[in-house]
């Protein structure tokens, strides 16, 4: 009986595609729309920089930069002058930033992305982070513990420490002294010297007893770094984790969220806080970061999102597979699809011939 009722529905959406597709009658013909689908790119989209309300850069595969100067109404292609992976930038400015990418990769621009200009990064290591606190100072991060930084804006990068067999996924600066970074297997650490020295923090929760435990259970690899002063912060990572400090790492407590998703990118902004990941996952905290609520169908996509940015309390934006861009003005409450596939979208749903109305007997 399975496969009868599996043979008929198979059947009728045959038939439902042939005479769409092949124009069985006028009125069928008349009744097709052709699907609206907003796009800046198709590529996928792995970094949003927002310096305020109205600019905003997203960065991509194949050196995509598009850039919108109306607050996400309107974007124009920006020339990057590579066609590597783009992972991340920084703008102090709506004229001034830089762009961190595969292979060394670092881009500056001065006028707001009209030009690109590359920089001399002395490493071939992929580089998937960038933090600068002012026109001159400037740290990036990326594979085999590569810690660069700059005192002259990028003219030139100096490394800080030696290579290791660890990826360090993501920097942040809050001023020309202290600042911190994360990576695979749980690494935290933190400088308070401008990065000459590093210290490590290891949380409870990622402490083992050996090097064998330590190797069966790794602790999880974290992505996403936010501090709004410098005592406290968040951080992200694999098998939903999200970590908060009030005491500037010196401690670190697990925040309990019930799911598994890995998670990317957090940012909090006054009482508001958005981390983003895999699958889809999009959470929300209302109390400044205590606590989580994962947010199903606020932003309706299964895609992956990669990162999320707050240019202020109402506005926000999230990128991430293929082309996604959405972004909110009213604190995450709404979000707009600028670019990329909702399954919201009135094309993805099923035809009223194809609904299923319940169990078919013989």
């Amino acid at each position: 009986m399975g496969k009868t009722v599996f043979r008929s529905v198979l059947l009728v959406a045959l038939s439902f595609c042939i005479c769409f597709g092949y124009g069985c009658s006028k009125s069928a013909d008349k009744a097709m729309k052709v699907p609206e689908i907003k796009m800046i790119t198709p590529e996928n989209v792995h970094g949003v920089i927002a310096p305020d309300d109205n600019n905003i850069w997203v960065v991509g595969n194949y050196g995509v930069i598009h850039h919108s100067s109306d607050g996400g109404e309107t974007w124009t292609k920006q020339e990057s002058g590579v066609h590597t992976l783009l992972v991340d930038g920084c703008f102090i400015n709506n004229t001034t930033g830089w762009v961190t990418g595969l292979y060394g990769v670092i881009l500056h621009t001065s006028d707001g992305g009209k030009t690109w200009t590359k920089q001399k990064t002395g490493t071939g290591k992929h580089l998937f982070s960038v933090s600068f606190v002012d026109e001159n100072y400037g740290w990036a991060v990326g594979e085999w513990h590569t810690i660069i930084n700059t005192t002259d804006g990028g003219k030139t990068w100096n490394h800080q420490v030696q290579e290791q067999d660890k990826i360090l996924s993501n920097v942040l600066f809050l001023n020309r002294n202290l600042g911190w970074l994360v990576g695979e297997a749980g690494t935290i650490m933190k400088t308070t010297d401008g990065g000459r020295t590093w210290t490590a923090q290891v949380p409870k929760a990622f402490e083992r007893e050996s090097f064998e435990a330590m190797f069966e259970d790794p602790p999880p690899a974290l992505f996403g770094i936010s501090f709004t002063d410098e005592n406290t912060g968040w951080l992200c990572g694999i098998d939903a984790t999200i970590m908060h400090t009030n005491d500037g790492g010196a401690t670190w407590n697990q925040i309990p969220l019930g799911i598994e998703n890995a998670l990317f990118s957090i940012i909090i902004k006054g009482d508001i806080g958005w981390t983003v990941g895999d699958k889809g996952a999009c959470l929300l905290s209302l109390d400044g970061g205590k606590t989580w609520t994962l947010q199903e169908d606020v932003i309706k996509s299964k895609m992956w999102f990669r990162d999320v940015t707050f240019s202020s309390a109402d506005n926000g934006w999230v990128v991430g597979s293929t082309g996604t861009v959405v972004g909110t003005t009213d604190s995450g409450k709404t979000w707009e699809f600028r670019s990329g596939l909702s399954y919201a979208m009135e094309f993805f749903q099923m035809p009223k011939a194809l609904e299923f109305k319940g169990m078919v007997t013989e």
